[in-house]
């Protein structure tokens, strides 16, 4: 029987077959500490920021390189693999703090986009595939840099797959997005627009699944990671609405000290 990862996601009895993967890999378990960035212009702060694996050996992500608005890895050894049978699970997990200055409209959103190849050949049927998926979960500490009790958001997951049947091929591209929405979410429980997120421990579970298949067929699966970026806008263009942001505070900053 087939698993794809929005049943390892959601489903009992996938997470169940999968858990015995991750046990499996327990005895490597560990992880690495990587040094605080910034803060960098306009003002945001990554701290806190460790990566650790329940079944492979660390690292996984790599050491991080910030830029104004997020942390960028270049994954090592990001892969599963699975040939002639059977199933292989690469989980990783990033936790880091992200903190807002002054002169920033505080974290609106949390957002990563990955990315990577992955290869499905041989004899075999859509059973043989490989899947990635992610989970963010965020916990706001701080409204306008003020603290306050930790306040655990909805969190949000995706996934994407590919099977022998609809995607043969060798290193082909695959990619995924995912946002939580911060600013949405303080809405929802009674904050007013001008109440911003301005500290927040993010925590993100990453796998990549592959699954082959033997006796009359013999195929491979295989996937790997090769790029992984983490930030606060949902997508590159989101820079430009942050610019204005800014633009607006320094704006509003300049009349009042004409006032």
């Amino acid at each position: 029987m087939s698993v794809t990862l929005r049943d390892f996601l959601s489903a009992s009895a996938a997470t169940l077959a999968l858990s015995c993967l991750l046990l499996s890999g327990a005895a490597q378990a560990a992880s690495i500490s990587y040094p605080d960035q910034g803060p960098i212009p306009p003002g945001y702060m990554f701290t806190n920021i460790v990566e650790s694996s329940g079944t492979d050996g660390v690292p996984l992500y790599g050491p991080p390189t910030a830029f104004p608005i997020g942390l960028g890895f270049t994954p090592i050894g990001f892969t599963a693999s699975s040939t002639g049978g059977g199933a292989d699970l690469t989980d990783g997990q990033l936790n880091y703090t992200v903190m807002a200055g002054p002169n920033t409209p505080g974290i609106p959103f949390i957002a990563l986009q990955e990315g990577g190849t992955f290869t499905l050949a041989g004899a075999g049927s859509s059973a043989t595939q490989v899947l990635a998926g992610a989970i963010i979960r965020v916990t706001v500490n701080e409204i306008n840099g003020a603290p306050i009790a930790p306040l655990n958001l909805t969190p949000v997951n995706g996934s994407v797959e590919f099977n022998l049947n609809a995607n043969p091929g060798v290193a082909q591209p695959w990619g995924l997005g995912l946002t939580l929405n911060v600013s949405a979410q303080l809405a929802g429980l009674g904050f007013a627009p001008t109440q911003r997120a301005t500290k927040v421990d993010v925590v993100i579970n990453n796998a990549l699944v592959a699954l082959s298949e033997g006796g009359r067929f013999s195929s491979t699966a295989l996937i790997t990671k090769g790029d992984f970026d983490v930030n606060i806008t949902p997508e590159p263009g989101s820079c430009l609405l942050m610019g204005m942001a800014l633009c607006a505070l320094a704006i509003g900053r300049a009349a009042g000290a004409r006032k």
